[in-house]
């Protein structure tokens, strides 16, 4: 039921500890709360997998890198909001620059490209200007004609979804990227392909329409494109679906609880800030969490409406609507239920109707009946009255 004005005006307000402000408007975080949390949800969790470990007896290979990647599991920011928020965008989700890198150094990368792959494989295995360092992690270069001819059936795209662990992709192909690899790897938003301006460095003069499909294969320069590599590398992402709920990678087991607060605030900086209108007065609460941890709160906000307009004056009044359609309903499953039943249970079912409505009007129902020997004394009556003989002699 919607609160009045009156009473939310009344009420006195409390003071909650999962909510500051700043002078006036508008909200921010408690340091010393995200820290806190930061360093018991980092705690129960080193925990459980110490347990864990102890309690397993025998040791295979697959346990051993189920166990080699529990060790650093990823941890969560999720964001509730009083309203639903929308991304235009959601084949290209938004990036959110990170003090301390989620993504490891020792990571094999993919890069999706705009054909031809061979202008994009000279750049990052040729060139001088390529970092060397980043080099060792770029894997493989395919482009999208070679993407839809050799990778068609699902089996090949979960193979090249296992084989690596980071897949870019050139922000002007990300759509006909997203068609050639489908479910597969947009289903879910783990390996997600992550887009990167492969064009960064070039001059490109916009000025001239004329030249559009030259302006369209421009390739950057190796140092342009290095930078856009590792500034993916060292950011999280954020795809706002169409709801309440969202939940963003913000680090991993293996952090400090400072170096987590210190990504937590990051994040929420940007996320308010930028991918939720009405920004912090639209957040109903921040938590943080584990894979399969439950959920503990850093920011929590009393308020479940936005603004005073959406808070009623009075209670509201129900719409009388017409019955009569829905008695119609009624009575059509009530001949389907009787042609079920037995002759039993169906006479059964009518006494019960009966003493229903006698029920409800006892006085009508007095009215109605008559006893046996009223009713043979009328039937006399009404022979009696006949005047005509019945047989003629």
């Amino acid at each position: 039921m919607a609160k009045s004005k009156s009473v939310a005006k009344a009420a006195p307000k409390k003071e909650n500890a999962l909510a500051t402000k700043k002078s006036g408007s508008p909200y921010q975080l408690d340091p010393a709360q995200v820290e806190r949390a930061a360093k018991g949800l980092i705690t129960h969790m080193k925990k459980h997998a110490q347990e864990k470990e102890e309690k397993a007896d025998k040791k295979n290979l697959a346990a051993d890198e189920d166990d080699a990647a529990d060790q650093d599991q990823a941890i969560f920011l999720t964001v509730t909001t009083k309203e639903q928020v929308h991304d235009t965008s959601r084949l290209k989700p938004a990036k959110l620059p990170l003090p301390h890198p989620i993504i490891g150094s020792d990571v094999r990368i993919c890069i999706f490209t705009k054909d031809p792959q061979r202008a994009y494989k000279d750049l990052i295995y040729e060139s001088s200007e390529f970092p060397a360092a980043l080099r060792t992690k770029v894997a493989r270069v395919i482009g999208v004609d070679k993407l839809k001819k050799k990778w068609k059936s699902f089996e090949t795209k979960r193979q090249l979804l296992a084989e690596y662990d980071v897949f870019l992709v050139d922000d002007r192909v990300t759509k006909i990227v997203a068609e050639a690899l489908g479910k597969t790897f947009y289903g879910t938003k783990s390996k997600r392909p992550i887009p990167v301006r492969l064009t960064a460095g070039a001059f490109v003069d916009k000025s001239k329409k004329d030249d559009k499909k030259k302006q369209e294969n421009v390739v950057g320069t190796a140092a342009g494109v290095a930078k856009e590599i590792e500034a993916a590398l060292s950011a999280t992402y954020v795809s706002m679906s169409a709801s309440t709920n969202t939940s963003i990678k913000v680090g991993k087991l293996s952090m400090t609880p400072a170096q987590l607060k210190e990504n937590i605030e990051a994040v929420v900086g940007a996320v308010v800030e930028k991918h939720i209108e009405h920004k912090w007065r639209n957040v109903r609460g921040l938590y943080i969490k584990g894979p399969t941890t439950k959920a503990l709160p850093i920011w929590v906000h009393e308020e479940m409406w936005v603004g005073d307009d959406k808070v009623l004056d009075a209670e509201p009044t129900r719409v009388i609507t017409d019955d009569s359609k829905k008695g119609e309903k009624r009575k059509k499953w009530e001949e389907w239920e009787e042609e079920m039943l037995d002759d039993e249970e169906l006479e059964e079912k009518r006494e019960r109707r009966k003493a229903k409505k006698s029920k409800k009007d006892p006085e009508q129902a007095k009215a109605r009946s008559i006893s046996k020997d009223k009713r043979s004394k009328l039937k006399q009556e009404a022979l009696s009255s006949v005047q005509t003989p019945l047989i003629a002699g």
